[in-house]
């Protein structure tokens, strides 16, 4: 059992109560939660948080500010060190959307050392995908058809995964394969049948509206090409359709592919984040993380490259640090994590300063608990 003494909370939700849904709630929700005036408390805890009280002995000018363990949306496994860079950087859960074969996914998911590993293993898409011809992964991966979508959920399933990745291609912007609008929705009918989340890799606007036509949980990536219509946000917004856009990846892609071109396309991968926001949206953290020599995303810095990426699109500080934090658990049903309250799992990040007013804070932590297992102290 550890306690913590003295400490002041930053969560969005600590008084129990349900987490705001979007990203357009005002900031009193969460930024208020680490102001001078908060109460201090002495929190308890063990795998869970078994007890949040008052202070013993408070003291405001000794208090540390505690934070819910920050969640990277979106990376790809691989070296085993980049995951301790991870974990070292406040990151307590990380979600793979794209690693082969699936036994280095559950060898590193055992690891106690690293992060939470929540794992689609291989994602779902065209036969002859880049994916599949260029990345490697398994013919298995490529859906060849609508009927064709049982036997990959079920590869899946078979093979531990914890979500459904997609890749969505825009057939009129690119030569590569794309599936079908009917097989892209046997897929996210089927997964949805197996109470599994979907997520789709979408880069361009049209993307994003196929990704709409089949009902898909999570877009992520934002689009390069143009501005999304307002049709498209209205039924973003209509449907729930949660975001993760990977400002750092799609900055990184820019600068490798686009030349003189990077800065412009990426205005437009920015002023549609603005937009969805403006629309409300729910816009989540998640990095890409990877390590391509393409276009590598280092695990765990990058996610704060992201929120400040996120705070500079129209996020408040505290808005940014929900999108890594209950947004994110909520969007893809981590129900477990997310929140320090009471009876949530000990996923914690300890930090000297208030990150609400120096989001800076929680890039060197003082100490990160997994599971309530220290496994980083400065």
């Amino acid at each position: 059992m550890t306690v913590l003494h003295n400490i002041r909370l930053v969560d969005p939700v600590g008084n129990g109560s349900p987490a705001p849904k979007g990203n357009g709630s005002t900031a009193s929700d969460f930024d208020s939660s680490a102001s001078t005036g908060a109460e201090l408390v002495d929190v308890e805890f063990s795998s869970t948080i078994t007890s949040i009280r008052p202070a013993t002995n408070p003291d405001p000018a000794a208090a540390r500010f505690l934070v819910p363990g920050l969640i990277d949306t979106h990376v790809h496994l691989g070296e085993r060190s980049r995951l301790i860079d991870a974990v070292r950087s406040g990151l307590t859960t990380v979600v793979d959307l794209g690693t082969h074969p699936d036994s280095l996914v559950h060898e590193l998911q055992a690891d106690d050392a690293l992060p939470a590993i929540i794992s689609a293993g291989s994602a779902a898409s065209a036969p002859g995908s880049t994916q599949i011809e260029m990345m490697g992964f398994p013919a298995e991966s490529g859906v060849t058809s609508p009927d064709d979508a049982k036997r990959f959920l079920d590869w899946r399933v078979d093979n531990g995964a914890d979500l459904i990745k997609i890749i969505i291609e825009d057939p009129a912007a690119t030569e590569v394969p794309a599936l079908s609008i009917e097989t892209l929705r046997a897929i996210v009918d089927g997964a949805h049948a197996r109470g599994l989340l979907t997520v789709a890799h979408v880069v361009t606007a049209a993307a994003f509206d196929r990704g709409l036509d089949a009902d898909v949980d999570v877009l992520t990536h934002a689009p390069l090409d143009r501005a999304l219509e307002p049709r498209t946000l209205d039924r973003m917004r209509e449907c729930g359709t949660v975001v993760s856009p990977t400002l750092v990846m799609m900055r990184a892609m820019a600068d490798a592919r686009l030349g003189d071109h990077a800065d412009a396309a990426f205005a437009v991968v920015f002023d549609n984040v603005r937009a969805m926001l403006a629309a409300g949206i729910t816009v989540i953290a998640g990095t890409d993380a990877n390590e391509t020599p393409f276009a590598p995303v280092h695990h765990g810095p990058s996610l704060h490259d992201e929120l400040d990426y996120l705070i500079t699109a129209g996020m408040t500080t505290g808005e940014a640090i929900r999108a890594a934090t209950s947004s994110a658990a909520e969007a893809l049903n981590l129900r477990d994590r997310g929140r320090i309250v009471e009876g949530a799992r000990a996923d914690l990040v300890l930090v000297d300063r208030d990150p609400i007013t120096d989001v800076g804070a929680l890039r060197t932590p003082a100490e990160v608990w997994v599971a309530g297992v220290s496994r980083h102290r400065s």
